[in-house]
């Protein structure tokens, strides 16, 4: 940031937010810093455009092309010349199967890993249990959802 020059420095500072926004949402101001901030900042304006094709990539039905246009994406994001987003690129290619599985079955992992955060939470709040057929009763207890009509 130190490189750009100060008028052009100006015109960028407090851009991070702006990138979050999607297409759709972009009216007005905000799509005009938006546009002061792509010309100063060219690396950050690639990346944006980047996520933002992702994103829509994302969005799209699973079909046949889905894996060949995730391919795509991904040798374009190393041809963009971003170290990091040539990393996030690899990540991808690594984990593409699963995301194409995500894509296809929409079924996520998210409550499984809320609760698992509960129970951790639970596990450092009590300090400790004296065993762990303890603490399996105080995971049952708090959510389990048992019913204590009686």
């Amino acid at each position: 940031m130190k490189t750009i020059p100060l008028q052009a420095r100006k015109s960028a500072h407090r851009s991070r937010y702006l990138w979050l926004y999607g297409r759709n949402k972009r009216h007005g101001r905000i799509a005009e810093r938006l546009e002061a901030a792509q010309m100063v900042l060219p690396d950050t304006s690639r990346c944006w455009a980047m996520k933002e094709l992702a994103r829509e990539l994302w969005s799209r039905r699973y079909d046949e092309q889905s894996r060949r246009l995730w391919q795509e994406w991904i040798a374009m994001a190393k041809d963009v010349g971003v170290p990091l987003l040539s990393s996030a690129a690899r990540t991808l290619r690594k984990r593409l199967y699963g995301i194409l599985n995500a894509m296809k079955y929409r079924v996520s992992n998210g409550n499984a890993e809320s609760l698992n955060s509960k129970i951790r939470l639970l596990r450092i709040k009590s300090r400790g249990y004296r065993n762990k057929e303890r603490f399996k009763v105080a995971v049952m207890f708090h959510y389990g959802r048992l019913n204590m009509d009686f």
